[in-house]
């Protein structure tokens, strides 16, 4: 059974293409879905709930993705992802 999981994320899009993934340049899901990556080892497709333009700033913009497993501890969970995010701008809020 998977579980699907929303998260909140806000983020300056000065320094990328937009939301959705692209071959022309570093987008704002492609950043979160490698976090995700270093956080549960293995590849997790994340869906937006809309899209933004190139350089377009966002916050509160929801997302969702699904895992096997539920995740225990939230606050880890926030912590460790926002950690391999901080270098580029975006956070996860919720």
């Amino acid at each position: 059974m998977k579980i699907n999981y929303q998260i909140i994320i806000e983020y300056l899009g000065s320094n990328y293409v937009g939301w959705q993934f692209q071959k022309n340049g570093k987008s704002i899901q492609s950043v979160i879905e490698k976090a995700l990556y270093k956080v549960f080892k293995k590849k997790i497709k994340i869906i937006g709930s809309g899209r933004t333009d190139a350089g377009v700033n966002a916050w509160g913009q929801s997302a969702n993705f699904y895992l096997k497993h539920k995740i225990e501890d939230s606050f880890k969970f926030l912590s460790t992802i926002n950690f391999h995010l901080s270098t580029h701008q975006i956070s996860i809020i919720s």
